[in-house]
């Protein structure tokens, strides 16, 4: 073997070094340039904040619950409901109770999907699914915004 095993060492830590010092600069978070401010209405204005919603049903139920705040009894009748919600503009979430009227036949997954309209943003939509009956809740990912 030619050359010196202290040499061999130096340049090795050398190359590890460099590979560890690349990798460092790469997985750092930079600073990004400052957003300008998003302008939220107070809070105190949005008290109890009305949120239109459908709800789409894969069968038929004998109780749904929805729950954003104060607990909403709705229909069983039709698979397709809509309504308004009244929400908490800082913790806006929404549970969801749904009994099916039929059991599930085994493996069978029932579904239910809710879109909320809220002013000013995009459309939200989420599907709650289970084997049996669903009892779930959701948190929106950002706080609702209005004017």
């Amino acid at each position: 073997m030619r050359g010196s095993p202290l040499i061999r060492f130096i340049l090795l830590a050398l190359v590890l070094g460099a590979t560890g010092a690349g990798l460092l600069y790469v997985t750092t978070q930079r600073a990004t340039p400052a957003s300008p401010p998003t302008t939220h209405a107070p809070i105190s204005k949005l008290k109890g904040m009305t949120v239109p919603f459908n709800l789409l049903l894969s069968a038929s139920a004998a109780a749904i619950t929805l729950d954003a705040g104060h607990p909403v009894q709705l229909a069983t009748d039709i698979s397709s409901l809509s309504g308004k919600l009244q929400m908490d503009p800082k913790n806006p979430r929404i549970a969801i109770s749904i009994h099916w009227k039929n059991v599930a036949i085994p493996g069978e997954h029932r579904f239910a999907k809710i879109t909320l309209e809220i002013p000013e943003q995009e459309t939200f939509v989420h599907v709650f699914d289970a084997m049996g009956d669903i009892d779930d809740f959701i948190e929106l990912p950002t706080p609702i915004s209005g004017k």
